[in-house]
């Protein structure tokens, strides 16, 4: 059995449980795993399912002064393999950092000293880079998972994201949407693009009814204090219905560069008693208030930087559940969430409509008993982490 290594920039990382969950499905399908961290982690709290990951980690030491950087090459040099792959790949090599470069050596040498036959990046940037010089210079295999950052971001090259789908064996898009991006991204580079979505482990999210509603109205949404989250129109919306007299009570659980900014909006429209900022909260804390909410909200925006979601895990759970779900019409969610008929889909941006919606929520003009069953149903099908892992070690095992 090939053992994979996976290249993933931080680990254990937060804000990342999708992460987790594939790499436990695919160790229970019976994979032989290994974890290679670029960089330290910077979470305060971790999430308990951490502990049951039973893969070795390496985090490659990551040389920041130039000596530093040519001895580590230097080192990694006695390797046969390395040095004669090394010549071949300088053009490219140009174009990178010198602390990059030394990092892609060490953890060609690794995978080469572990046994490692593939190569699995998450994100098709830094992890995407390490993934392809390490490889190259290893003569081994890789696969990159694209998510959202990572190829739609104004600070994405587009020349390394074609050099690093051109040359892996398979590239993985987490929605419909981003693999049409990636068609037209990467045309003309020969990459092989397959759609896989990110999975639930479905087990720990047991459907249940959605709770009967009654005042106030409890509304719960989860993630990243950042721009394309879009939770200044969600608070915005609250004000709405406060304003409308309609009793609701909002919870936002995440943290970020926007935790100041939401406070002072949610301070300045006198919602300090409707409107809470959780902090961050654990996959099992965050399935709690989802368990307890009359609806979550996924008010997604394009950021100004380009960043936008690919597919927000937390809906996946969220529909799981049996908690009926309003979001927008952005980038992968209309995907999972169909307006009707697995829960309520708006345009981005929109706080009065995003207000009406709520209020059909609250006022039982929506049948959520049929929105959380279709909705757990399409869950069932589509994103089992079992047939995810299943389907990720059959593509690692063919020849391209």
């Amino acid at each position: 059995m090939t053992r994979v290594g996976y290249v993933l920039k931080v680990y254990p990382r937060f804000s990342e449980t999708f992460v987790v969950t594939e790499i436990l499905a695919r160790e229970a399908h019976g994979d032989k795993l290994r974890i290679y961290a670029l960089r330290p982690t910077t979470d305060a709290r971790f999430h308990p399912e951490i502990a049951r990951v039973k893969a070795e980690v390496s985090w490659i030491p990551r040389p920041l002064k130039g000596i530093e950087q040519w001895d580590q090459i230097a080192q990694a040099f006695r390797h046969p393999v390395l040095r004669a792959n090394f010549s071949r790949s300088l053009p490219e090599l140009a174009d990178l950092p010198g602390d990059e470069v030394a990092q892609g050596v060490v953890l060609a040498q690794a995978a080469l000293d572990d046994g490692i036959g593939h190569l699995h990046a998450h994100f098709a940037a830094l992890a995407g880079r390490m993934a392809w010089l390490a490889a190259r210079l290893a003569g081994i295999p890789y696969t990159v998972t694209t998510h959202a950052k990572d190829i739609y971001h104004e600070s994405v090259d587009p020349i390394w994201l074609r050099r690093v789908c051109g040359d892996a064996a398979r590239v993985i898009a987490i929605s419909r949407y981003n693999k049409s991006y990636l068609n037209a991204a990467l045309a003309g580079t020969n990459a092989n693009i397959s759609l896989r979505y990110n999975a639930l482990e479905l087990a720990r999210f047991c459907f249940r009814d959605p709770i009967a509603v009654t005042d106030p109205l409890r509304v719960v949404a989860v993630g990243r204090l950042v721009p394309k989250k879009g939770f200044g129109y969600l608070i915005d919306a609250i004000s709405l219905l406060t304003a409308a007299g309609r009793p609701v009570e909002a919870c936002i659980a995440g943290d970020g560069e926007l935790r100041m900014a939401l406070q002072h909006q949610i301070n300045r429209l006198g919602l300090a008693e409707q409107v809470r900022l959780l902090g961050p909260r654990t996959q099992d804390e965050v399935r709690e208030l989802i368990e307890q909410a009359h609806v979550f909200v996924a008010p997604c925006v394009a950021g100004e930087d380009g960043n936008i979601d690919g597919l927000p895990t937390v809906v996946l759970e969220a529909m799981a559940i049996g908690t009926p779900v309003i979001a927008t019409a952005l980038s992968g969610l209309p995907e999972v969430i169909r307006d009707g008929d697995t829960g309520i889909l708006l345009k981005p941006g929109d706080a009065a409509a995003l207000a009406g919606a709520l209020e059909r929520i609250a006022s039982g003009q929506a049948d959520i008993a049929r929105l959380a069953r279709n909705a757990r149903a399409l869950i069932e099908r589509d994103f089992d982490s079992r047939q995810q892992a299943a389907c990720l070690s059959r593509w690692e095992t063919a020849r391209r």
